[in-house]
């Protein structure tokens, strides 16, 4: 009885497959019935989220005005700055052709 261990050969065995599926179920079972509980990182923001609403509706609201705001149209519908760049060229080239006319005859036409 020396090289016999006490209550190994009394107990049943399953066998491998049968008690691997029974591991996985119960597990799975646990996990699906275990309450989930909240991370501090969500309380924290749940608190200043709530802060911050609370803030919110005790400061008082700004009134509008009744009177329209004047909108100007360069906000909405731009000039491209290519068609800028070229009209300054335009007229930079326009000045100095009726320069150089002006010093070469005396008029400009």
């Amino acid at each position: 009885m020396a090289g016999k261990q006490s209550g190994a050969d009394d107990e049943p065995r399953l066998p491998d497959d049968i008690w691997e599926r029974f591991q996985k179920d119960s597990l799975g079972r646990i996990e699906q019935s275990a309450p989930k509980e909240h991370s501090a990182r969500w309380y924290e923001v749940t608190e200043r989220l709530a802060a911050e609403d609370a803030r919110r509706a005790a400061a008082p609201r700004p009134r509008r005005s009744r009177r329209p705001r004047r909108v100007s149209r360069l906000r909405h519908a731009p000039v491209p700055r290519a068609l800028t760049t070229g009209l300054v060229l335009v007229s930079v080239v326009l000045l100095l052709s009726a320069a150089a006319a002006y010093l070469q005859y005396g008029r400009v036409f």
